[in-house]
């Protein structure tokens, strides 16, 4: 291989594994992020019991 082989396959690598690891992370929070609350819907949030 030459150096420009080796560094774009360094480089496809690392972005193959970005990629993999964003996936997992979306798949993990798929069901528990909120990307925005609404200001009425904080107060309306159930509060842990004690």
């Amino acid at each position: 291989m030459t150096r420009k082989q080796k560094r774009l396959a360094v480089i496809a690598g690392g972005m193959g594994f970005i990629l993999a690891a964003v996936l997992l992370v979306m798949f993990a929070f798929s069901q528990s992020v909120a990307y925005f609350y609404m200001p009425a819907g904080c107060g309306r949030r159930r509060r842990p019991a004690r």
